[in-house]
């Protein structure tokens, strides 16, 4: 190779995607990050689409849109392994499958995995998504180098038979900017919150595990449960809070700004998923100084290290009493949040953008 940039095709669909989540985060914010070194020319991947993004890709980077609609797109790669997308992304060096579908190319192939969810919990998925998911995994795990956001899910994805000389683990990152105190105060005021606050930001999904938090809360009658996020699917939110009557505040998708300004508020931040590849918003949380509960035996234990308060996810009472202890100990509270700001400042999108940028050097050297 010479000294020219690697040209990556990184896909990016997953912006227009109806309910982005985490991984349309993870994908746009690694691609920003990737974009802005000298050693590495990104080009976006997305299928055909007549509206915008519901998440914007970073500005500058180009986005290669082929001619087919996402569900023709994905079923094309995954059955046919057409249309390659080496002449629309203008001949790339390698391309980074970020999840969710594997671009059809002849060029060198990065995928990135972040959770094998279906596998665990075949319940909470269709028939045909556990189906299409496994596609998508057996594409992923021929590509030269697979890369995964925590420990456990290299674990699954050795024992779904990924040689582990070619599983990478590099970590994600978070927005590390304090919340402005502003925004904070607006909050209070326009929620008519003047008491304890629990948190809870994510897409609602079964593996969320939210009947947990809400029962949780009905034994912590001093604190307003807050969920910040989109509707999701198979969960019906309304229906499980409605115990907690005028305790409780379902706000909805925020942007970056307010999701920020929510972290920074909360007294306790409860994630009580049953499986996750990795839960960046634990980190988004550590990072403005929220002290953590979260679940026991997932990526999310790694994540907050101890820093924060590992829990059973399926003990309601741990849950609980986990939080109430947090409400009853504000000292121990801005313990763990401190400790949680410190161990988050080591989690940046840089560094997930140089040990990708690492895989991608052996991918092309293999």
């Amino acid at each position: 190779m010479t000294g020219d940039p690697i040209r990556a095709a990184l896909l990016l669909e997953q912006c227009w995607h109806r309910v982005p989540g985490g991984t349309a985060v993870a994908a746009v914010e690694l691609a920003r990050a990737i974009a802005q070194r000298t050693d590495v020319e990104v080009v976006g991947i997305a299928a055909a689409h007549r509206g915008g993004p519901v998440v914007f890709p970073p500005d500058g980077i180009e986005i290669a849109h082929l001619r087919l609609p996402r569900p023709l797109l994905y079923e094309s790669w995954a059955r046919l392994g057409r249309p390659r997308v080496d002449r629309r992304c203008g001949g790339p060096d390698l391309v980074h499958a970020t999840g969710g579908a594997v671009p059809a190319t002849r060029a060198p192939l990065v995928a990135t995995v972040h959770d094998l969810a279906w596998r665990h919990r075949p319940d909470h998925f269709t028939t045909r998504g556990r189906r299409m998911f496994e596609a998508w995994l057996d594409a992923a795990g021929r590509a030269r180098c697979v890369l995964c956001p925590s420990a456990a899910t290299a674990t699954d994805l050795a024992d779904a038979g990924i040689p582990t000389e070619r599983i990478r683990v590099v970590p994600l990152g978070a927005d590390l900017r304090p919340a402005e105190q502003a925004d904070v105060e607006a909050l209070r005021v326009r929620h008519g919150l003047t008491g304890n606050v629990v948190l809870w930001v994510g897409v609602a999904e079964p593996r969320k595990n939210l009947a947990v938090l809400a029962e949780a809360m009905e034994a912590v009658p001093d604190a307003v449960l807050v969920m910040v996020g989109a509707p999701g699917w198979g969960v019906d939110i309304v229906n499980l809070v409605r115990p907690l009557g005028e305790r409780v505040r379902i706000v909805g998708p925020v942007d970056d700004a307010e999701k920020r300004a929510w972290y920074a508020l909360a007294d306790v931040f409860a994630f009580p998923s049953l499986l996750e590849g990795f839960g960046l918003p634990v980190l988004e949380a550590m990072a403005q100084g929220a002290p953590v509960v979260t679940s026991a035996g997932t990526s999310t234990e790694e994540v907050v290290g101890s820093a924060g308060i590992v829990v059973q996810p399926s003990d309601v009472d741990a849950w609980t009493a986990a939080i109430r202890h947090l409400l009853d100990d504000p000292d121990e509270a801005r313990r763990l949040g401190g400790s949680g700001r410190s161990r988050a400042a080591a989690f940046t999108w840089d560094r997930t953008a140089a040990g990708t940028v690492d895989c991608y050097r052996e991918a092309l050297a293999a």
